[in-house]
């Protein structure tokens, strides 16, 4: 089934206006869907029909898809972000699902309020960059900033995909591409800032399940990388690795990104 969105429109946070869709089942437990560099609301489209017994909330970062422009952003900005929607939609005891910068930002967001949020499911995590990985995001920002989207949309693409996927998803990676494309080439450059300046969240303060999910294929989060991460939160964090899957993990394996979510929304109580 298509989305059956319950309410939708746009929420201040500073100078910026924050949209979001919400749908779903109203008083069930609330899922906050944090996206990553170059998403949207759509990076999680697949999953919702999945997941209509619980509240779903979706939203586009400040700078990107229908949200307006910052003037800044940072980790601290998007955590605003994500604050600021929990605030107005009242949000209590949620499920986080980011992917990618956005599952680090879901990991800061669980460090931050244990109180509100009791579980993340973190599709390829990011982590800080070392010098060399903030060297190659600022001059990914340059081109962008200099020629647009069209310069980074195809490498960025057919690097975060599966060779599998790239020949049999042609829908999601044109989806993504789609994604890529429409952004507003000033809010993902300053995205590639935000993500060279980014920071480790407080591992320790983090008391929510957590779920770390690595495509098999993954170049930009490895299964290694995500393994570290579980080591850095135990006792309260599991991995999973998807076969055949790169780093768009819920366009390439949707029915286990679904299965996932619900079991880490089975175990919070």
């Amino acid at each position: 089934m298509a989305s059956q969105i319950r309410s939708s429109g746009y929420v201040p946070r500073d100078s910026v206006q924050l949209f979001y869709e919400r749908e779903g089942s109203s008083g069930a437990r609330s899922i906050l869907f944090v996206h990553g560099l170059g998403g949207t609301t759509n990076t999680f489209q697949p999953l919702v029909s999945g997941l209509q017994d619980f509240d779903l909330v979706r939203f586009d970062w400040a700078g990107h898809g229908r949200s307006s422009l910052p003037k800044s952003t940072s980790v601290e900005s998007y955590l605003a972000d994500c604050e600021a929607i929990i605030r107005h939609l009242e949000l209590k005891d949620i499920l986080v699902v980011g992917h990618s910068f956005g599952g680090l930002i879901s990991l800061h967001l669980a460090a931050k309020h244990p109180d509100i949020v009791k579980g993340v499911v973190a599709f390829g995590p990011v982590r800080p960059p070392p010098e060399a990985g903030q060297k190659a995001l600022a001059d990914r920002a340059t081109a962008v900033r200099n020629q647009g989207m069209g310069a980074v949309a195809d490498a960025v693409v057919s690097n975060a995909f599966s060779p599998k996927s790239l020949v049999n998803k042609k829908g999601e990676v044109a989806l993504a591409r789609e994604m890529l494309t429409r952004q507003d080439p000033r809010g993902y450059a300053l995205a590639l800032d935000a993500l060279a300046g980014s920071s480790e969240p407080a591992w320790k303060q983090i008391k929510a399940n957590v779920l770390v999910l690595t495509g098999e294929e993954d170049k930009i989060s490895t299964a290694t990388a995500g393994a570290d991460i579980v080591k850095e939160i135990r006792p309260g964090a599991k991995r999973v690795v998807f076969k055949d899957t790169g780093h768009w993990h819920t366009l390439e394996s949707t029915e286990e990104s679904v299965k996932a979510i619900i079991s880490v929304a089975k175990d919070i109580t």
